[in-house]
């Protein structure tokens, strides 16, 4: 959620509206609100134009290395004149030098919108959840902000949030329930940031690290549990097959507990989930 171990979830609720808005709050309050959490620091990456932007430096990045290819072409071979193709310092063709200027300048922006595009284009999407929230906001915030200005937030599938955070499937889960985002237990009672609004008791603040202190201490129980029932449930169970059948149970559960309490891939979790049945199967021995 937020640096400041802050989150904010947003309610939109009936309230009085300052005369001005777009004088009181404008964009120094919208600013401060998207900067109070890292989950509001949602912005458009313009895939679309940007990758139309590439397509346009690529034909002339082409265009210019086939001028270039012509003159080496022209200035080569046996009937050319002697001039020296083999050596910066010492080359004789001005155009040659124009050609490789511009394409230094072409090549380096090219490459830098290539790579740039690439690290957004593997940004997660936006939760619908945070856009949620800002579009509260700008109800609450009515006329603070022009309208033709907001509508990005709209553009859902072409937005990046600028610090995405990785969530658990469980985390997930549960936050979709308003109960247990709005609950008291991961109340702040202060904004991480001054807000100026005329209606920031419409803002409702939770503590990251205490969420994060709630899901790390569920799979510390959650692991002693799957350690230790495996023991008792092995000496109470008599026979062969039936004590595979304990085991090769807790291994599912154990594979589901991984999959939904962290946020590893899956060949992560099945390396973990190897190291756990090595474990169940000395205690089968032992047993």
């Amino acid at each position: 959620m937020a640096s400041s171990s802050q989150s904010s979830q947003t309610i939109a609720t009936a309230g009085d509206s300052i005369a001005k808005p777009w004088k009181d709050v404008g964009y120094r309050g919208f600013s401060a609100f998207l900067a109070s959490d890292n989950d509001f620091l949602i912005f458009r990456k313009f895939g679309t134009l940007s990758a139309r932007l590439l397509l346009y430096l690529q034909d002339e990045i082409a265009v210019l290395e086939e001028a270039l290819r012509d003159i080496e072409d022209k200035h080569s071979g046996p009937t050319a004149p002697d001039l020296h193709n083999g050596s910066f310092r010492q080359d004789q063709l001005t155009e040659r030098k124009a050609l490789l200027d511009t394409l230094s300048v072409k090549v380096r922006a090219y490459n830098e919108l290539l790579l740039q595009h690439s690290t957004l284009r593997e940004r997660p999407l936006v939760d619908k959840r945070y856009t949620q929230s800002i579009s509260n906001w700008l109800y609450n915030e009515e006329n603070a902000i022009a309208e033709n200005e907001v509508k990005y937030i709209e553009n859902r599938f072409d937005l990046v949030q600028l610090v995405p955070k990785p969530r658990t499937h469980l985390r997930r889960l549960l936050e979709k329930s308003t109960r247990f985002r709005l609950s008291r237990i991961w109340a702040s009672r202060d904004p991480p940031l001054p807000l100026h609004s005329a209606h920031v008791e419409n803002l409702h603040y939770s503590s990251d690290t205490r969420i994060d202190n709630f899901f790390g201490l569920t799979v510390i129980v959650l692991g002693m549990l799957m350690l230790i029932a495996p023991l008792w449930a092995l000496a109470v169970t008599a026979g062969t097959m039936r004590r595979l059948g304990v085991i090769t149970g807790f291994i599912v559960l154990f594979l589901g507990l991984i999959a939904c309490t962290t946020t590893a891939r899956p060949f992560e979790t099945l390396a973990a989930a190897a190291a756990y049945s090595a474990v169940l199967v000395v205690f089968l021995q032992s047993a």
